[in-house]
């Protein structure tokens, strides 16, 4: 896997089976994985189409998967244990709207098909524990996507569960727990989410 920011796009390069609750999302294999920044007053009308322009802007080689977001590639925080690494931004301007907290969850090692749903639970979970340690009283946004996906070239017996009593599933909770809290930090430049939460709002 390799990844790199484009043009306020975290792209993801490799050899992909993922499981996308993005825009189209769904099962497939795939040689991207898209974190797009959009603008503030982005529209929900088409997002589709919105994508496929994205996409052809970076010139891809291959199909993607891909999650939206107001919130800026910079902060894009990215942590790895193991056979584990998860790419998180995090941004809630309203519970209600466009602030989104967006998880991708890459394992170098193969998924079955219900360690690689499963892992979409233990992750959520982990973001809600997250929100919960900041103080917060929400679980996440309407916006909230993920994306789970495993590199394809690996060899071996596949993990087949992933909650988080396992090994898998006890990373990716750490890692998610971890990063969420980081990401808001980061777009909110604060560890008091709620009091920077409010201050924006005043602001707005």
């Amino acid at each position: 896997m390799e990844y790199e920011i484009v043009d306020r796009v975290l792209v993801l390069k490799g050899s992909f089976e993922a499981l996308s609750t993005g825009v189209d999302g769904g099962r497939r294999a795939t040689k991207n994985i898209l974190n797009i920044q959009v603008p503030h007053d982005f529209s929900h009308d088409d997002p589709k189409s919105y994508v496929e322009g994205v996409a052809a802007s970076v010139k891809l080689d291959g199909g993607y998967v891909a999650l939206l977001t107001a919130v800026e590639m910079k902060n894009v925080q990215i942590l790895n244990d193991a056979c584990v690494t998860v790419f998180i931004t995090a941004g809630l301007t309203n519970p209600s709207s466009f602030g989104t907290i967006n998880i991708i969850v890459i394992s170098s090692a193969t998924l079955s098909e219900g360690a690689i749903a499963g892992t979409i639970i233990t992750a959520t979970e982990a973001k809600t524990h997250a929100l919960l340690d900041k103080g917060l009283r929400f679980t996440g946004t309407t916006s909230d996507a993920i994306v789970v996906a495993y590199e394809k070239s690996r060899d071996g017996e596949p993990i087949l569960y992933s909650g988080p009593a396992t090994a898998f599933g006890g990373r990716v909770a750490k890692l998610v727990r971890i990063g969420v809290k980081d990401a808001l930090k980061a777009h909110y430049g604060s560890d008091d989410v709620e009091k920077a939460i409010s201050d924006q709002a005043v602001i707005d």
